[in-house]
């Protein structure tokens, strides 16, 4: 009987701690979390090895949670501090899932807003001194209250490791192909021909207003969206947090669990250099995310664009944003309006000295990919004389 007792006992323990590492990760996630014992290890990974301590965390410390993982019958939290993040462990011993006020043996969980100067402050900081001009401290803590607008989960985490692994530039050299052929053939300069016919006014009237050559407009639209076809479905303020706020921890993982030592891996210094790089692109890209935001009077958190933050029809990336104008004369500045995305792309390239440097040093300045340059103007010569022929 003793015997039966006790299985039964243990059958529930096993239930109740698989019930709540399933069902507790999102109710867990955000929440504030203080050590409530003297000592607590902060560790890489979520297991006990004595190698594997990060640092011991006190009691009274902050945290904030980001997942929740069973390992041998045994619930780990993935927490992060101002300084760290790491795993630790604690058994659940009450839940009221009404207040979601958690107390464990540990830790105690408290629902709160996120603080994004309190784990971020160097990183908030420049970001706030960039745009103070455009939002009031408030209005910019704001944007931040929820913590899945920066949290790094689902598709957006698995693009950020592949932007973040020092095997990326093998992996993409691998996936390399010429899109010339693909882009610049007799089916894509019939839809391209098509696509003036229908909206040839807007095309005569950018024409006119910033003497760039509607073939060199058509040309960058075929390449960029294939005429609008394909602008991306990623929220563009995630993909920049995500990389502005969290690709530094990413790229630490990646070392801890032996990237670096895999075949074709960049060296770390030469990583580290192409991290730093990528956050600044992320830097100034969100912040004139947040910036037009304001000055068009649009929410950032709606954006939507390819998994690299390009906008709309003509893939602006963020910081491109200032040369968008109103094609249609509706009072609104919207990329994935055809009329826009024509009369931006324009104003792009005369901006950007097509008429002092000629057409290629525009369009580098678009995008600066030899096999870009290559199409575009392939494309738009082909266009021309397709033309000309009918």
């Amino acid at each position: 009987m003793i015997r039966l007792f006790k299985i039964i006992i243990l059958t529930f323990s096993i239930f109740f701690v698989l019930y709540f590492s399933i069902s507790a990760t999102p109710a867990l996630t955000g929440l504030e979390v203080i050590i409530k014992v003297k000592k607590c290890n902060l560790r890489s990974t979520p297991d006990t090895s004595k190698k594997n301590v990060v640092i011991v965390l006190s009691e009274g410390d902050k945290a904030m949670i980001f997942n929740t993982k069973l390992v041998k019958e045994n619930l780990w939290y993935q927490v992060r501090t101002p300084m760290y993040i790491g795993w630790v462990s604690a058994s659940l011993t009450i839940l009221d899932e009404k207040s979601i006020d958690f107390n464990l043996s540990d830790l105690i969980y408290k629902k709160v807003s996120f603080d994004l100067n309190n784990y971020y402050p160097a990183k908030y900081f420049n970001l706030y001194q960039k745009i103070k001009n455009y939002y009031s401290e408030k209005e910019f803590n704001a944007l931040f209250l929820n913590m899945k607008d920066i949290k790094p989960e689902g598709k957006y985490l698995e693009k950020l490791v592949f932007t973040a692994s020092p095997l990326s530039t093998k992996k993409q050299n691998k996936q390399h192909k010429d899109w010339v052929p693909i882009l610049v053939n007799e089916e894509s300069i019939k839809k391209g021909k098509d696509f003036y016919e229908e909206h040839k006014q807007y095309f005569e009237y950018a024409e006119k207003e910033t003497g760039v050559a509607t073939s060199d407009i058509i040309a960058i639209l075929n390449w960029e969206s294939r005429l609008g076809k394909y602008k991306g479905e990623y929220d563009v303020f995630k993909i920049f947090t995500n990389q502005y706020f969290h690709i530094d921890e990413i790229e630490f993982e990646l070392f801890q669990t032996g990237h670096y030592k895999k075949d074709g891996a960049m060296k770390k210094t030469d990583a580290l250099k192409r991290i730093k790089k990528i956050k600044k692109r992320a830097f100034n890209n969100f912040s004139q995310l947040l910036i037009q935001a304001k000055i068009r009077g649009f929410d950032p958190k709606t954006v939507k664009g390819s998994w690299a933050g390009a906008i709309g029809i003509p893939q602006f990336m963020p910081a491109s944003m200032k040369y968008a104008v109103d094609g249609d004369k509706d009072g609104n500045v919207d990329l994935n309006t055809i009329p826009d995305a024509i009369s931006s792309v324009a104003n792009y390239l005369k901006k950007h000295k097509y008429k002092e440097r000629g057409r290629e040093y525009a369009f580098r300045r678009y995008n600066p990919n030899d096999m870009y340059v290559r199409g575009v103007n392939l494309y738009s010569e082909k266009f021309l004389i397709s033309s000309v022929l009918e």
